[in-house]
Parts: structure tokens; sequence; C-alpha cells
């Protein structure tokens, strides 16, 4: 330590204050310098994988994975768990692009021997629910106290009174446009357009052989041709771009005979509500016809029987079980080539639709 100059030689002395006031500052500095370092490496380290405390990523949804496999999933999804942004979730042979918080949208395959579904939707939060996913359907219910109904074949389409409702429903009207360059050349292009205009009539007017009136406020409205196809590709849902279409082209599996895709958005009314329901119509693996009781007609397909069916879903009815119900057009099963009896709604169908629209 430096000695202290005495008090009489005040040049000395300030100099020897000024020279302490510099060392001080300089052990400050450096003590500083020596924190702000420390503090850097706490958090470089807490950013690494190892000092991480969140929770860990599901391995269906690790980075490097476009499609996610739905049974892999359980039916409620952290979004920090499933990174989902811009990615697929499939089901076997449906699917969909995830969509975002507040939004969902229901997927559905019909083949000839059943069909598939798939509902994604996100809650506000980016919570990922799940429904339909492994074969899972929604059953019959009775209309009178929502108890699963007892209906068996024997009772015929005007005596069912089972119905599976989902939980959206189309708000005012459902505007449409039909590609209909992409009718197949053995279908003229005016009776494919009346067709696919008549079958969603049929659920909005209620069309049915039973004398059950229209009591369903909603409506639907053909607004004409458009050049873009159903965003449908193969059997996976594309982003909803808020425009409805149907068109015919091909998917990826060929027991398909269509594939509809439902998007919506929550609504206040207790139901979320439909913003847009696109439907692709399998050409390139079955025959089709607007005439389905010709004494001719050979191995072709009804398009507004399977529109009807299709367009229920539209309007938020889901399917009930086949077995049980092989009368009623929301059925998972198309009756068949060459027959015309999903055209008109059964018991069950009407009903459904009437609970869903008071």
């Amino acid at each position: 330590m430096r000695p202290v100059p005495s008090r009489n030689d005040r040049g000395r002395r300030a100099r020897w204050q000024k020279e302490g006031d510099d060392r001080f500052m300089e052990r400050f500095l450096a003590s500083g310098l020596a924190l702000a370092f420390a503090l850097l490496a706490v958090a470089a380290f807490a950013r690494t994988p190892a000092a991480q405390t969140g929770p860990e990523v599901l391995e269906a949804c690790e980075p490097g994975r476009q499609e996610i496999d739905a049974r892999d999933l359980p039916r409620s999804v952290d979004p920090a768990r499933c990174p989902v942004e811009g990615r697929v979730v499939e089901d076997g042979p449906v699917g969909s692009v995830v969509p975002p918080p507040g939004k969902g949208v229901y997927a559905e395959v019909l083949t000839t021997g059943g069909a598939e579904e798939l509902g994604v939707r996100r809650l506000e939060n980016g919570t990922i629910e799940l429904e339909h996913v492994g074969g899972e359907s929604g059953g019959a219910r009775d209309a009178g106290a929502g108890s699963f109904a007892l209906a068996t074949k024997s009772l015929g389409e005007c005596g069912d009174p089972a119905f599976d409702g989902s939980g959206w429903r189309v708000e005012d009207t459902h505007v449409y446009r039909i590609n209909w360059r992409t009718t197949p050349r053995d279908v003229s292009r005016r009776a494919a357009i009346s067709a696919i205009r008549q079958a969603g009539g049929n659920v909005a007017d209620t069309v049915n052989g039973c004398g059950l009136g229209d009591r369903v406020p909603a409506g639907v409205a053909y607004k004409g041709y458009t050049a873009r196809q159903a965003g449908v590709g193969g059997g996976a849902c594309a982003t909803d771009d808020g425009l409805s279409v149907v068109s015919f082209g091909s998917l990826s599996n060929p027991g398909n005979l269509a594939a509809t895709c439902v998007h919506t958005r929550t609504g206040a009314s207790g139901y979320d509500v439909v913003t847009s329901s696109d439907a692709k119509i399998n050409k390139t693996d079955y025959h089709w016809t607007t005439e389905p009781n010709d004494r001719r007609c050979s191995r072709r397909w009804d398009i507004e029987g399977v529109m009807t069916h299709e367009r229920g879903h539209t309007f938020g009815l889901g399917h009930v079980a086949e077995a049980d119900h092989p009368s009623l057009t929301m059925g998972p099963t198309i009756n068949g080539a060459c027959q015309a009896s999903e055209r008109s709604l059964g018991r069950g169908d009407v009903l459904g639709l009437d609970k869903k629209y008071p």
C-alpha cells in the first residue's frame, strides 16, 4: 500500500486521491464485466436442450415429419407438445391440414364399402381436438332424448328416427360453385350440374317421402362456374380458402367414391359455423350417371344420391350405423350402383336437421 501524502503537500495528495479513484473504477468495471459474462453463460446454458424444462414433443409430431398420424396422438393435444403449423394430420385414407386456432375441419371419404372420417378442431388457445380416429364413428341417436336409438332394419326409412348430429351447422345460406369442366365425358355437364344442385336442395329442403315438412331455415345457393378445384388432395383437406367448390377428379384411394371437407369457425350459438365445404367426386375409378333407374344402367353411381349424402355432412349431419339403419341417407354406405335411394331423406335424417335448425 502506498503511503498517504501529508496534508501540507496538497499536490501530491490530490494526485494520490485521483489514482485511488482510478483504481476503484477499474476494479468496479472488471467486476461488472465478470458478472455480465456469468449471466450470459447462464442464459446460454438455459437455452440448451439439456436445460429445457418445457413439455417434450410427441414422437408423432417430431420435426421433419410432414404428416402426423392421428392414431399416435391423444384425442386432445397440447400445442407445445405437437408443432402443427402447415402440417397434415392423417387417419388412414383421410386427413387434413391442421387449421388455425378457432377453426375446425371435418374430412370424410365415402367408399363403396363404408366411409372414413376425421375431425380436427383447434381451440382458441391452440389445443388440438381429434374426433373419429381409428374407425371411431358417431352413434345413431334418437330424436327424443338423445339416447342411442334401438332402430332396426325393419323400421324402414319413414320409421327409423335415428340420427347423429355433428357440432356445426350452416348459417343463413351455403353458397358454392361447380367446376363443371371436370365433368366425366359420359355425363352431360348440364345433367351433372342439375344433379349436384338438386342434392343440395334435398338436404336444405329436407326432401323425403315420409310426409315430413321442411322446417330448416338454412338454404343452399349455386353461384355458377369456377375454374378452381375442390380443396381435396387425394383424401386430405387443404387449407380453408373460404370458397366452396364441387369438382370431379382423382382421389388417392381407388375405393373412394367421393370426399368432402367441411371447414368451420367457432360460433356463439353452441354450434360451430360452416365457412366453406368442398366435395370431390372420383371420376378416375368409377362411372357416374344422373339416371340410375334406367334399365340400361350398369355399374354407374348416382351423382345426386352421393352428393345428397355429402351435403348432409355440410349441413351438420353425421353417420349412423349402417347395419342398424340401412334405409337412412346418412348411413356410411351407399346402397350400390344404379339406384337412387340416397336422394330421399329418411325420418332420422329429417329429425336430425330439425333439431339442429330449430
